[in-house]
């Protein structure tokens, strides 16, 4: 049996609990434009991604600890750490899944109907209705058959 000078680090516990807190933090780098210059399509996965390889980490840890627990320490906080990154992982998961759930609204036009008659301010404050836009001609051209509106989200 090896002295108590001779036990190592649990170093895969440690690795894997600061790679999984990384993880967690990745779901608020999107609020501070840390993935500012990545495409917004892979962000998400990171913020799956990251957790998952700290998760890999904390059960090699965790493995080390209860197989070789002469050398190796970390079986009470390890397991206490894992099963909170497991329960969290899991939530993230689910609020990846679930993001996109959002409930049809019975009153929306659908592909093909015509828009209902709406009338707003156009970009010089004059208000412009649709169907003033569609009935009659536009800057010297023809009657137009359609109408692009644009909705600009931010600020001005």
């Amino acid at each position: 049996m090896p002295d108590a000078n001779q036990r190592q680090t649990n170093s895969a516990l440690w690795l894997g609990l600061l790679i999984t807190l990384l993880g967690i933090f990745t779901n608020f780098f999107y609020f501070l434009k840390i993935f500012q210059g990545i495409p917004q399509g892979i962000v998400p996965w990171i913020n799956l991604a990251v957790p998952a390889i700290g998760l890999i980490f904390l059960f090699i840890g965790l493995k080390r600890a209860f197989s070789q627990s002469q050398v190796y320490g970390g079986k009470t906080w390890g397991s206490i750490v894992t099963v909170l990154s497991v329960l969290l992982f899991a939530l993230g998961v689910w609020g990846f899944v679930h993001a996109r759930d959002v409930p049809k609204s019975a009153g929306a036009p659908k592909v093909g109907d015509h828009a209902p008659d709406f009338t707003l301010a156009d970009s010089s404050g004059k208000t412009v209705s649709l169907s003033q836009l569609l009935t009659g001609p536009v800057a010297n051209s023809p009657q137009p058959k359609a109408v692009l509106l644009i909705f600009y989200r931010g600020y001005w």
